[in-house]
């Protein structure tokens, strides 16, 4: 293929001009040679390593980072991770998918806080609303940019995030901070952290709240509240607690207009979430230890119910306009001129589903979930030798008749998964990890990946992987069902608009990656090349059945799941972080694309989508220190054209966000800063997923005050 003779040029390429900077001595290394400058993760494999011995290629995202970037929410982020699309699907919604082939709600990606999946099975997506957490709580967050399903389970089938929270020891005694700005938005945060005699806590408030766009007044707001806790009880054991609840609303709705802006209908959607998460790790021994985790997340969506106009505007514009000028004219459909007929046929099918399905709401964004998990993993470490096995169960609960016809719906999960680090020399790193998936009286999956990292040199690493990853179908994939009836006739459905499909297959990647990590001899900064291959098979999408019309008289078609898609990807991420001086440093992303995918049936035609990931997307970001009480930032990003599902094809954009902010210390104790953040500060205004969504220029004035 010509893909594999570019990606094995072009790392031939990089090893020779790399490799030719270094005399033969540098190739005869110590066992310490590859811990210099190299960070350490966790989140690939469930075991401590430094990034030159992970399987696969990952993205760090500090506390520096996450300053510097101006960036107002965690969605925004992940602007700065090669081969994430991020996209404002509304104001206060967001979508985060890796490598396209997504839409409102992406259902490929693992997000994790500390551990604890926040991948909701009622919306088959995270819900970044109601996450319990404020962008100061974040100590780093490790992205892992490709399958990780081996380590972490079906959500994880192309790549995975683990947000790591801030240690309640070394936060400042007390701290807040206020925003301000477009939008008119007000948001504070308040944080208290201390030492109890076994232990360290923190506690976390946040209020936010804006009126969304000036078109739409799709606004937002939320208050939030998180405990943190890391107790030692004894030499041998250590417990972490967690738990917070979110509450707020959010306004919702497709701001894609079938006939005119006008036409756009949004709805309030009021959530509620919380959890608790419980980690026990004891250390039997200075070779074993034992981890007890288990968590529960709870999220509740309540969608404002539609009037009968707003009903009526969303099924027929034209049929809005002449019922709200003259009603009458629609009480005999027959006896209308056939102009207006449908438009009349329009007016009473919506009266019928709001008078015979309360359940109705526009956006389907109406239901409870919980998610309950417990998980029992062993650790042993040699010398070089490195093994975590574990056991976890997973029960995922879905209620709310709009969303399932049952009312109540839940599945179980059972799995079991190895991960092991072996380092037979200082040149060798291999990985290997499985995990398989069984759902209770249904589907199984397994999955497996093997890596072998090569360490040329002191400061180049040369990883190969491989990797076969399984995907088991979410819960509203599997049961989701939605019908709407006609009033007083015997339950005689008027829409079927969806039926559910027990029989759905697992979807499966095979990944192949070459991938390459520099580290600078002198300067401080590294520098990490991936060339991939992605093929997705089984891939579930939406499919059209016809009933009899004897059963469906509003529409003879319904959609249900099925396993009908394919494609492939194929392309290469750069990833270069360098800090010339103390005072200044560079992040670089960009990522190539080539996404082909094969035309498929959806049951009432034949479907063939082109631009589903951006073939060339870029981020930079520079932060640079003239003084030390003054930080200069910018950052720049540039997608490349894009199709979203349920979106609209979204031309190539440029943004650029600036961020300055002044610190001082008003006393011994206390320091302060403002920050002044333009985000597209240089126009022109543009959108990201619907085409009457603008993004346009925000300016945000944050500030910030700590008590040690």
């Amino acid at each position: 293929m010509p893909t594999k003779n570019y990606s094995k040029n072009i790392i031939t390429l990089l090893s020779f001009c790399i490799l030719s900077t270094h005399s033969a001595a540098d190739l005869l290394l110590d066992e310490n040679a590859f811990l210099i400058d190299i960070p350490t993760v966790t989140s690939a494999t469930r075991l401590t390593q430094h990034l030159s011995d992970a399987p696969v290629s990952m993205t760090v995202i500090d506390r520096a980072t996450i300053q510097a970037s101006g960036a107002q929410t965690v969605p925004d982020l992940f602007r700065l991770v090669p081969g994430f699309q991020v996209a404002h699907v509304n104001t206060n919604k967001y979508a985060v998918t890796y490598h396209g082939h997504s839409d409102d709600f992406p259902r490929r990606l693992e997000v994790m806080i500390d551990g604890r999946s926040v991948y909701m099975p009622l919306i088959s997506s995270p819900d970044w609303t109601s996450l319990g957490l404020h962008l100061d709580d974040i100590e780093k967050i490790e992205i892992v940019r490709g399958s990780n399903t081996a380590t972490h389970g079906s959500n994880a089938f192309l790549g995975a995030i683990n947000i790591i929270t801030r240690h309640p020891s070394t936060e400042s005694k007390a701290s807040g901070s206020v925003t301000l700005g477009s939008l008119d938005t007000s948001n504070t945060n308040a944080r208290f952290s201390g030492l109890t005699p076994i232990g360290h806590y923190r506690l976390s408030y946040g209020y936010e709240e804006n009126s969304g766009s000036r078109q739409f007044s799709d606004g937002a707001r939320r208050n939030y509240l998180n405990f943190s806790g890391s107790f030692a009880p004894s030499t041998q054991d250590q417990i972490e607690i967690r738990t917070g609840i979110d509450r707020g609303y959010t306004t919702i709705g497709s701001l894609k207009a079938s006939e005119t802006p006008d036409s756009i209908v949004t709805k309030e959607r009021d959530y509620s979430s919380n959890f608790q998460h419980l980690i026990w790790n004891r250390t039997v021994n200075d070779s074993l230890s034992i981890e007890v985790a288990g968590y529960r997340n709870e999220l509740t969506l309540k969608e404002q119910a539609p009037s009968f106009e707003e009903v009526l505007k969303s099924v027929s514009y034209e049929a809005y306009t002449i019922w709200m000028n003259n009603p009458e004219i629609f009480d005999n459909c027959s006896k209308l001129p056939e102009k207006l007929e449908k438009s009349c046929i329009a007016v009473n099918d919506s009266a019928n589903s709001l008078n015979s399905t309360p359940s109705v709401r526009l956006n389907n964004e109406n239901g409870s979930t919980r998610q309950e998990d417990l998980q029992v993993s062993g650790i042993y470490t040699q010398a070089n030798l490195s093994s975590v096995i574990g056991l976890g169960y997973r029960k995922d609960i879905g209620t709310g008749r709009t969303l399932f016809d049952n009312g109540n719906i839940s599945t179980k999960r059972y799995r079991v998964f190895f991960n092991s680090v072996y380092n037979p020399s200082p040149i060798y790193t291999i990985n290997l990890g499985a995990l398989h998936e069984n759902e209770e009286s249904r589907s199984e999956a397994t999955s497996l990946r093997t890596a072998l990292n090569v360490h040329i040199t002191n400061n180049l690493t040369l990883r190969t992987g491989l990797s076969h990853s399984e995907r088991l179908p979410s819960l509203y994939e599997s049961y989701g069902e939605t019908t709407y009836y006609y009033d007083g006739l015997d339950n005689e459905i008027y829409n079927a608009i969806r039926r559910p499909n027990q029989n759905l297959n697992p979807e499966k990647v095979n990944s192949k990656e070459v991938g390459l990590l520099y580290n600078f001899q002198n300067i401080n900064g590294n520098l990490d090349i991936r060339i991939f291959n992605e093929k997705i098979t089984q891939g579930i999408e939406t499919y059209r059945i016809i009933l009899p019309l004897s059963q469906v008289n509003g529409s003879n078609t319904t959609r249900i799941e099925k396993n009908i898609s394919s494609w492939e990807n194929n392309g290469a991420e750069l990833q270069l972080k360098i800090q010339p001086k103390d005072n200044l440093w560079l992040l670089l992303n960009y990522t190539y694309i080539n996404s082909t995918k094969d035309g498929f049936n959806n049951g009432s035609r034949f479907i063939t989508r082109n631009h589903l990931a951006p073939r060339h997307s870029a981020s930079a970001l520079v932060s640079w220190k003239p003084t030390s009480d003054l930080q200069l930032s910018a950052a720049h990003y540039y997608v490349d054209q894009m199709h979203w599902f349920e979106g609209d094809i979204r031309e190539a954009y440029n943004r650029t966000d600036l961020r300055a902010a002044k610190s001082w210390t008003p006393s011994s104790q206390t320091q302060a800063e403002a920050a002044l953040v333009i985000q597209n500060a240089f126009g022109p205004t543009y959108k990201e997923f619907y085409d009457y969504h603008d993004f346009e220029r925000r300016i945000f004035l944050t500030f910030r005050l700590k008590y040690d």
